[in-house]
C-alpha cells in the first residue's frame, strides 16, 4: 500500500498543543511529533484520527476488541469472486501489558505464539497504512485470540486473521472501522495481501459479496457489491477432520480452461445471483455447480456424495466452501423464521444428518455444524479492560 493510497483516506492529524491548528507542510508539530500533512484526496465527514503526539490509540486500562466472521468463498461457480459470511466468529483482543499472544480454541496447540504469528504482521501493516514512517511498538501490547473458525478447512481462517490484524492496526492508528473510507482502505489492504477478494470482502462487509479487481490504482482497485440475503436462510457445514491448504489446492488448478467450461461457470454464476435477488431457490441446485475448481479439489474425498446427500434431503444447493474440504449446503430462506417455528431447523437437521451419513459411508470423518449467513462483517470497539468477555 503506497503512502498516497493511505493518505487519500485519512484526515491530517491536528496538534492539540497548537490550539487545534493544523501543522505546517513540513509535517512536524511542537516537540518534533509527526503531524500528517493535508491529503490531496477527498475528506470525509466521518473522518476520525489521533490528535497531538499520541501515536497508539490504546490506553492503559482499555481493551480493543475485534471480531471477524468465517467466510465461504466461491459458492460453486464464483471462483475468486463470490463469498459470504457465516455466524462463526474469531475474536482478537488487545490490551496494554507485556507482549504476549494467548490462543484459545481452534489452533491453540499449533499456531505460533510469538511475532511470527500472521496476526502480528497484519497489525503492523494496518498501522503502517496510516503512519508509514512509524514502527508500531509491540513490546507492551498483549494479544488474545479466541478462535472458533477451524484452520485450513475452507472457512476463511487465514482471511479472518488477516482482517482482524489489519483492523486492529488501523484502530491503533486512530481509525474508525465503522467509517466507509476505513473499510474501503481495509479492503484494499486485505485483498492486495491475499491476491483475491472472495474471502476478505464478506469478512469486512458481511453478507453475500461479489467482488472484482477494476485494474485501477489505489483505493479504486478492489470493489465489492452486496447481494441480498434472504431471511431465514441457513448454512449447513460438513467439516472434515483433515486439513487442506489453499496454496496446495490452488497450485493444482489449470492455468487455462476451455471456453465451454468458462461458459458453464459464467452462466451458473449469473443464475446464482439472480436466485438470491429473486428468492427463487429452486434453481440453486444447478446454479451452485462448477467445473473449474471443485472437480480437482474434491477428488481426494467424497465431495459429490456429500452434495448429492444434501440435495436429496431438500437443500437448495451445495458446494465446496473455498478451497475445501468443508462442504456447505443452503437451506431455508423461504420466509421461515428460525426463531419463530421449527420448520427451517427441521430441514437443516435433515440435511446435516444426510451429509453425516454419506460421510460415514465413504470413510470421511468430520462433523456437521448448522450456521446462518452473517449480515455483519468485522466489528471493532473499545471497552474497559475490567469488563468481562
Amino acid at each position: 500500500m503506497s503512502i498516497s493510497t493511505a493518505t487519500l483516506l485519512a484526515k491530517p492529524l491536528v496538534c492539540s498543543t497548537c490550539g487545534g491548528k493544523r501543522s505546517s507542510v513540513s509535517g512536524r508539530g511542537r516537540r518534533g511529533s509527526l503531524i500528517r500533512a493535508a491529503s490531496k484526496g477527498p475528506q470525509w465527514s466521518t473522518d476520525k484520527t489521533l490528535y497531538g503526539e499520541e501515536k497508539i490509540d490504546l490506553k492503559l486500562g482499555e481493551r480493543l476488541h475485534v471480531s471477524v466472521p468465517a467466510t465461504s468463498a466461491n459458492m460453486g461457480p464464483g471462483f475468486d469472486s463470490f463469498g459470504f459470511a457465516v455466524d462463526l466468529k474469531n475474536e482478537l483482543v488487545l490490551e496494554r501489558g507485556a507482549f504476549q499472544i494467548e490462543i484459545f480454541g481452534e489452533g491453540e496447540l499449533s499456531l505460533p505464539k510469538d511475532e511470527t504469528n500472521a496476526i502480528i504482521g497484519a497489525v503492523r501493516d494496518g498501522y503502517a497504512a496510516i503512519f508509514p514512517n512509524e514502527v508500531l511498538p509491540m513490546e507492551d501490547i498483549k494479544f488474545t485470540c479466541i478462535n472458533r473458525i477451524p484452520p485450513a478447512r475452507g472457512l476463511g481462517s487465514s482471511s479472518a486473521a488477516l482482517v482482524a490484524g489489519l483492523s486492529a492496526g488501523l484502530a491503533l492508528a486512530g481509525q474508525d472501522l465503522s467509517a466507509p473510507q476505513t473499510k474501503q482502505l481495509l479492503l484494499q489492504l486485505a485483498a492486495d495481501a491475499e491476491g483475491h477478494p472472495d474471502n476478505v470482502a464478506p469478512a469486512i462487509y458481511g453478507g453475500f459479496q461479489v467482488s472484482i479487481n477494476t485494474g485501477l490504482p489505489g483505493v479504486r482497485k478492489w470493489v465489492t457489491q452486496a447481494i441480498k440475503l434472504p431471511k431465514g436462510m441457513q448454512a449447513v457445514l460438513f467439516i472434515p477432520e483433515f486439513e487442506s491448504l489453499t496454496s496446495e489446492t490452488r497450485a493444482a488448478l489449470p492455468k487455462t480452461i476451455p471456453v465451454a467450461d468458462a461458459v458453464f461457470n459464467i452462466s451458473r454464476a449469473a443464475m446464482l445471483i439472480n436466485s438470491f435477488a429473486t428468492d427463487n431457490f429452486e434453481a440453486l441446485r444447478y446454479a451452485c455447480q462448477d467445473v473449474i475448481h471443485q472437480p480437482i479439489r474434491g477428488a481426494a474425498f467424497p465431495l459429490k456424495e456429500l452434495i448429492d446427500a444434501a440435495l436429496s434431503k431438500g437443500a437448495h444447493g451445495a458446494f465446496l466452501s473455498g478451497a475445501g474440504p468443508t462442504v456447505l449446503a443452503l437451506t431455508g430462506g423461504h420466509g421461515s423464521d428460525v426463531n419463530g417455528d421449527t420448520m427451517a431447523t427441521f430441514l437443516a437437521v435433515e440435511v446435516a444428518d444426510a451429509m453425516l451419513a454419506a460421510a460415514e459411508q465413504n470413510d470421511c470423518a468430520g462433523r456437521a455444524v448448522i450456521s446462518q449467513p452473517s449480515a455483519t462483517g468485522v466489528a471493532c470497539h473499545k471497552e474497559d479492560a475490567n469488563t468481562e468477555w
